[in-house]
């Protein structure tokens, strides 16, 4: 057990859930970057307390969101009390969506707000770097091709300068190793490289004139657990072990219980974990850096000074802050206020760098130990630029300390300044304060920083060099309430905030944003033309602000035309959308391009829609896309119209087969159960239906039934199951026995042959060449099958570079009457991107009976 765990007596922890009730909730103060969300009162008190006595940092590194081991940063960060961080070199774009239609930058935004709410948890903080997840890699080479190595390793060492970590800790193996996935070990291979380089003044100087300074991490290791050939293992000279399942009685759970939580937040990977108890012994092998003692008992933080003696004229803040944590009370939290106050006073007299990371530490000590809640309350989350907000502060003390309210200011987009008059804040009475606040008629719209440029192949562009690395820029605004509390000023920051209460929900929140007057999208991402006939297309207008009025105009590649050049709109109040459908004619031949639209209002021009991420367990996210649709004409055929699709964790196929003319229903578990399923032509079971639909395997007879009957059924891929999707899998979907895999081909134009070239249904109602599969994205397809009976047969055969053909991405059987197709291709990613061949020989499948 820490030693810090042997200070709390019984009493005290019996004590616990009653003085909860005494401390109220923690304020939740903003950070030098996204500290973790307080617990409540007492916990975190004790929990900040001890983080404020450990002057030492550890940072993780990975490829991508959910590579992070939760509980090694869990144990570091909230058993240890290190400054803790996870670097991700991407935000995990190319990955699948378990729980909603976000793709590319939408689900990289998802997803970083998915590793906050970790961090949250598990009481670390996130950084990420500019690489692009553009998909499954199957080497590293591939990986810093793309990403730029050099940029890479920049970024690396940006963030390891910035975070100045004492350990470095690599999630994947280093040379020779493997992780499995190209962009896994191109971060194991590349951390090595960015430790010493990070060291290194004549390495990226760019970064010294910013202000950077070199820094020289005391070791580098990798833990030895999850990935790579020597997985789990403990064995080995040198290493060091760890137990992850201690337990702290502070917070109720152990740090191996608290990382299942945490990884839990991975909702949209399926990442739902186990907290799990009893012992869970991580291992670390050297890698770079001084070496620790080889003996029972070694330690990674072996030879790193963790205490305020590292700081320079820091011993006594040091001994004020180690007397704090020593007397305090949980249940007069308050008696500790004079220490943490004297505190901040030396702190002001020093400047090593870790005195921006322990001042917000210090100020949240304070703001729990004296019950002080502050709070910045907008009267409307969406702000529009030149127009009026009211902001309502709150100042609240809930101690017997003495209080003034001294000033108010508020910063971001707008600028404001509140006089308090200098109010006492006597105990449990709130103080408000009328704020009002223009925002400037040039304020930028809030998009998130690292979409606001066009990406650079498979990195983004980042303008601000000093946002390299952030999860997420600054509040779009802030407010800072400088308080005296006895004789001391102090200044808190609080983000500004919108709040409602919703009555199935109670009070919710979310940040201030500014967005255009008005915003403009098409409904559909890609139109496709499958003849050369004119055909609508709808523009949606939304008003942000209240009335607004003006015109729409649609905008097409050479040779197509619109009708008319441009509608009217007239929208009566905020919220309000209108759809305006244009005629659209293509051009006789093949061939497409991109379509934009435009809203005009007054003498401004809005060429982008509002998007909104919204799920319970990440904060609402808004982003812009700009007004822009594929437009594509090419040749094809649908004969079977009447289609049943079995909607899994997701996608834009049904609205893609709607464009060549299909009627589509999505089945419910009810009609799954007893609805007449012979009427229709097609049944089409989406993307990992089988992993998320309990009732389609309840369905199952009823499906196959209607296959022997005369029926079409197309069965998508499924995942094998459990993080990491490993192993082999029967299909539970099928008439014949058929297993599959994690098996894909990730190079999105891989060659493709036909095996069984004389199959009707390469021929009809399409004639299907190789042609069909050009112009294709991110990759061929995922979960291939790997196993079949002797009735399926393969329809085409790709592979990656240097690795065996894969047969099982598509496989034909006739079942009595009917036909069974089971196809493992990314039809999800292709028909929403409207590549034309993809659409062709899907419409073969979908038609195979006819």
């Amino acid at each position: 057990m820490m030693d810090h765990l042997t200070a709390i007596s019984v009493p005290l922890i019996r004590r616990l859930s009653r003085t909860l009730l005494l401390l109220g909730t923690a304020l939740a103060l903003l950070f030098a970057q996204n500290a973790p969300t307080p617990r409540i009162g007492a916990a975190e008190l004790i929990q900040t307390l001890d983080r404020l006595n450990v002057v030492g940092s550890v940072l993780m590194i990975g490829a991508h969101p959910d590579d992070e081991n939760t509980a090694v940063i869990a144990y570091f960060a909230r058993g240890r009390h290190l400054r803790t961080a996870y670097l991700s070199a991407t935000r995990g774009e190319g990955g699948q969506n378990l729980i909603g239609g976000e793709r590319y930058e939408a689900m990289g935004l998802l997803r970083t707000q998915e590793l906050l709410a970790a961090r949250r948890i598990d009481g670390a903080e996130q950084f990420f770097t500019r690489a692009f997840d553009f998909g499954f890699s199957k080497n590293p080479e591939e990986a810093l091709a793309k990403w730029g190595q050099e940029r890479l390793v920049s970024d690396f060492v940006r963030v390891i300068r910035k975070f100045r970590p004492d350990v470095v800790i690599q999630r994947f193996p280093p040379p020779p190793g493997t992780g499995g996935h190209g962009q896994h070990t191109a971060t194991g291979y590349m951390a090595a490289v960015a430790v010493a380089a990070a060291a290194d003044p004549q390495q990226f100087p760019e970064q010294i004139r910013e202000g950077l300074q070199p820094w020289k991490a005391k070791r580098l290791v990798w833990n030895v657990g999850g990935f790579g050939p020597q997985a789990g293992s403990e064995a080995g000279a040198g290493r060091v072990t760890i137990d992850a399942g201690a337990y702290d009685p502070v917070l109720g759970k152990s740090y191996a219980e608290l990382a299942g939580e945490s990884r839990t937040q991975h909702e949209s990977q399926g990442m739902g974990s186990p907290e799990r108890q009893g012992a869970a012994r991580q291992t670390f092998a050297p890698v770079a850096g001084d070496s620790w003692k080889d003996a029972p008992g070694s330690d990674l933080m072996e030879g790193v000074d963790t205490a305020w003696g590292r700081i320079a004229g820091g011993a006594r803040a040091g001994q004020l802050l180690r007397q704090a944590r020593q007397e305090v009370h949980i249940e007069q939290p308050d008696k500790i206020l004079p220490l943490l106050l004297d505190a901040a006073g030396e702190l002001e007299k020093l400047q090593d760098p870790w005195v921006a990371v322990k001042r917000p530490e210090l100020l949240h000590a304070i703001a729990i130990a004296a019950g002080l809640s502050l709070e910045a309350r907008a009267d409307r989350w969406d702000a529009t630029p030149g127009s009026a907000l009211k902001l309502t502060l709150t100042a609240l003390n809930r101690s017997s300390a003495a209080m003034v309210w001294e000033g108010a200011e508020i910063s971001g987009v707008a600028r404001a300044t509140g006089n308090p008059a200098n109010r006492r804040l006597a105990y449990n009475e709130p103080q408000h304060l009328d704020v009002p606040l223009a925002v400037p008629a040039q304020a930028p719209y809030a998009q998130p920083y690292f979409m606001r440029e066009p990406r650079t192949a498979d990195s983004y562009t980042v303008a601000d060099a000093a946002l390299i690395g952030a999860p997420e820029g600054p509040p779009v605004l802030e407010a800072a309430f400088r308080l005296r509390i006895a004789d001391r000023s102090l200044t808190f920051h609080v983000p500004v905030v919108y709040k409602w209460v919703e009555p199935a929900g109670g009070e919710q929140a979310r940040s201030v944003e500014v967005v255009p007057a008005v915003s403009v999208d098409f409904l559909l991402g890609s139109v496709v033309f499958p003849a050369a006939q004119a055909r609508p297309v709808a523009v949606r207008v939304t008003s942000n602000t209240g009335a607004a009025k003006g015109t729409v105009a649609v905008h097409l590649p050479a040779g197509w035309r619109v009708a008319p050049a441009s509608a009217p709109f007239d929208l009566a109040e905020r919220s309000q959308q209108e759809t305006v459908a244009f005629t659209v004619t293509p051009p006789a031949a093949a061939g497409g391009g991109i379509a934009t639209a435009e809203a005009r209002v007054g003498g401004s021009t809005m060429s982008a829609g509002l998007r909104t991420i919204r799920y319970p367990h990440i904060p609402t996210q808004i982003y812009f896309e700009p007004a822009r649709a594929r437009v594509e004409r090419f040749d094809v055929r649908l004969t079977s119209r009447n289609i049943g699709y079995i909607m899994g964790a997701g996608d834009e196929m049904p609205q893609a087969l709607e464009q060549l003319g299909a009627s589509v229903r999505l089945l419910s578990p009810e009609d799954l159960a007893t609805a007449d399923l012979s009427r229709f032509d097609t049944i089409i079971s989406g993307v990992r239906a089988l992993n998320v639909r309990p009732d389609l395997v309840a369905a199952r007879q009823r499906l196959l039934d209607y296959v022997s009957k005369g029926g079409t059924l197309v069965v998508q891929y499924n995942t094998t199951g459990g993080p990491g999707g490993g192993g082999t899998r029967p299909l539970a979907l099928a008439p014949y026995p058929l297993s599959f895999s994690a098996a894909r081909v990730s190079v999105e134009d891989a060659p493709i042959t036909l095996p069984n070239p004389a199959l009707p249904i390469l021929h009809t109602p399409n004639e299907i060449t190789l042609r069909d599969f050009d112009g294709w994205i991110q990759e061929r397809g995922l979960y291939f099958a790997n196993k079949w009976d002797e009735h399926y047969q393969p329809l085409f055969i790709c592979n990656d570079p240097g690795e065996p053909p894969q047969s099982g991405g598509t496989l034909y059987a006739r079942y009595g009457k009917g036909i069974y197709i089971f196809t493992a291709v990314a039809w999800f990613r292709q028909l929403p991107w409207g590549v034309p061949g993809a659409f062709r020989i899907f419409a073969n499948l979908v038609s195979a009976k006819q």
